[in-house]
């Protein structure tokens, strides 16, 4: 009875470590977009995102995946600080969900900073060892 035990307790501590990999891998593919989007980084801004990519804004506008970047690498809407806070991560197979508050000051159009205060979900999907963002939309909090 007890060896049942412990292997059910040793396989269920190993799900969950497994999970918490998961968890920290979509943290930091969730960091490397927000450094490319504050460096304006095409190239690595187009290697975190898919193809497929929607990205919706909190002033309704939408953009695929070469708008998005263009926009970013243009100087038409830039980030000089994103913060983000209260992240939550919930993974359910190849699909993260994860929703955050983006604190931070864009510059759009060679204008002055202007605060940005967003709620956030963004969809990751993995891509063999990768998480990729597939969808994103913000609101203003």
């Amino acid at each position: 009875m007890f060896k049942y035990f412990f292997t059910l307790c040793f396989l269920c501590s190993s799900a969950l470590m497994a999970q918490e990999k998961q968890v920290v891998a979509v943290e930091n593919a969730v960091s490397e977009l927000v450094n490319a989007m504050v460096a304006s980084d095409a190239s690595r801004l187009e290697k975190i995102t898919d193809s497929d990519l929607t990205y919706g804004h909190s002033s309704g506008l939408l953009e695929n995946q070469s708008e998005f970047i263009e926009a970013l690498s243009s100087g038409n809407s830039n980030f000089t600080e994103i913060n983000i806070e209260n992240q939550t991560v919930n993974i359910t197979g190849k699909i993260a969900l994860v929703r955050h508050f983006l604190i931070g000051k864009t510059l759009n159009k060679g204008s002055a900073p202007e605060p940005v205060n967003l709620g956030v979900l963004t969809v990751w999907h993995k891509k063999g060892k990768s998480w990729i963002l597939l969808a994103r939309q913000a609101y203003k909090r």
